[in-house]
């Protein structure tokens, strides 16, 4: 498990399971599960159970023993003291996001399929597209995806549209030490400004926005 700690008052925990029955039978027990949780664990696929286990896991690894709860917009936050969390999995890596602020994030692997080249047009705008450099080309299509998905986790799952409802200013690869990228949430009546940041662990990049 990797522990990083960032900036304004955020933990970011990225971390990597690959023995799931270690991982059930060890602490399934240990988290004193209500009835509707259990069941609501055993219906889950293998691979959800992994995402379960593992959150609540890198939580107890922190010393944290609050319950993930959901608002009514589906969007996650620690009870009782309501610290605000995120959530995002990617094959054998998971992110999680705890914040005295408003927080989204995203971790995605680079996959050798090249997925991200195929799907492009669905979340890259015409005013994004000119700024991507060629040579780097799938690396700003995976940055500029976590960003669009941090965004659209930091303002709860209400825009769906990559196109019509995020943004992305223009940067360049790679960004300066403590530099950041400039995204917009554009609504019908007005936009907001965030500050996005990314690195590259692994095989993977892992993007967080927090709205300070």
């Amino acid at each position: 498990m990797n522990l990083y700690t960032y900036h304004y008052h955020t933990t970011i925990i990225v971390f990597k399971w690959k023995n799931f029955i270690f991982l059930e039978t060890m602490f399934f027990k240990k988290l004193f599960l209500s009835d509707k949780e259990k069941m609501f664990f055993l219906s889950l696929s293998k691979k959800r159970k992994i995402e379960f286990l593992g959150i609540r896991y890198a939580l107890r690894y922190i010393g944290i023993k609050m319950n993930i709860i959901y608002n009514k917009k589906r969007k996650p936050f620690l009870f009782p003291e309501e610290k605000y969390i995120s959530l995002s999995h990617s094959f054998e890596k998971i992110a999680v996001a705890i914040s005295s602020y408003q927080i989204g994030i995203d971790i995605e692997k680079l996959r050798k399929d090249k997925k991200i080249m195929k799907i492009k047009k669905k979340f890259i705008r015409d005013d994004e597209s000119i700024f991507i450099h060629p040579n780097y080309e799938e690396d700003y299509l995976y940055i500029i995806w976590g960003i669009k998905e941090s965004l659209y986790k930091l303002e709860g799952g209400i825009f769906y549209s990559f196109l019509d409802h995020y943004k992305v200013s223009p940067f360049s690869i790679p960004l300066k030490k403590d530099s950041c990228v400039s995204c917009w949430i554009i609504k019908n009546s007005y936009s907001k400004r965030f500050y996005a940041f990314y690195r590259k662990i692994e095989e993977h990049y892992l993007v967080y926005i927090i709205d300070k």
